[in-house]
């Protein structure tokens, strides 16, 4: 396997050079398909990384009307309540930069049957992201892909419903065909609490059920210095370890 990881001295050094990776990857998109489609991921680190692409690219109109906007995951609240993915999406980007509200497909996980809004957003997902922005949480998912979830298994359904070990239980997921289809995936880690579920992402005598970030092992990844503390890479201070 080879290992793509960026290093940074913290959470803000690696938020903006994430940006500037994804402003990149969006504007080679739109330069080859006229697009970018772009599937968001909730959590702290990616919400800065959100504030530092608005800050740079607020200003181009033209380049926002070619960017799609998706989700990765959303857990099952309305989208004005604390917890929900768009609403961090929405504070953190889309109130800060001129995209068109056609372009934005949000995940309408508040709806009574979670697994037929998961069917609906299948259908909308695009057959290939042009990136699929991720974080890891403490216990190794990614998305809404926790450790020994039977979505980890799916093969057919783009996006299904799940139920998580933090509230809110409820959630609607991509699953692993979204994951192999896209051209592009970012990872964002940051924190000590990452260290241990980093290490065992890139363990060699590990399963993906137990840690799913597994998954994405050759994504592009994005880690700070305490979440390096997990593995035996040099740090350097901007570094690539490939």
């Amino acid at each position: 396997m080879r290992l793509h990881l960026e290093t940074f001295d913290d959470p803000e050094q690696l938020a903006r050079a994430a940006a500037g990776q994804i402003l990149r990857c969006a504007k080679d998109s739109v330069a080859a398909r006229g697009r970018f489609d772009w599937l968001l991921a909730g959590g702290t680190t990616p919400a800065r990384t959100y504030r530092a692409v608005a800050a740079d690219s607020a200003g181009e109109k033209a380049f926002w009307r070619s960017v799609h906007l998706y989700w990765g995951d959303e857990r099952c609240v309305p989208h004005d309540h604390p917890e929900s993915n768009y609403l961090m999406a929405r504070q953190n980007l889309l109130d800060h930069v001129p995209v068109p509200p056609e372009n934005i497909h949000t995940i309408a996980a508040d709806l009574p049957d979670p697994s037929s809004a998961a069917d609906q957003y299948g259908i909308v997902l695009p057959d290939r992201p042009d990136l699929v922005l991720l974080g890891m949480g403490e216990d190794g998912h990614v998305a809404s892909l926790f450790p020994y979830s039977p979505a980890l298994d799916e093969s057919r359904r783009r996006a299904v419903a799940v139920v998580g070990a933090k509230p809110p239980h409820e959630r609607i997921t991509i699953t692993p065909p979204v994951l192999r289809a896209a051209r592009q995936v970012f990872v964002l880690v940051s924190g000590g609490a990452k260290a241990e579920a980093l290490r065992r992402a890139f363990a060699e005598q590990r399963d993906f059920h137990d840690t799913p970030a597994r998954l994405v092992r050759d994504a592009a990844w994005f880690v700070d210095r305490e979440a390096l503390a997990g593995l035996r890479v040099p740090f350097k201070s901007g570094a690539s370890a490939q």
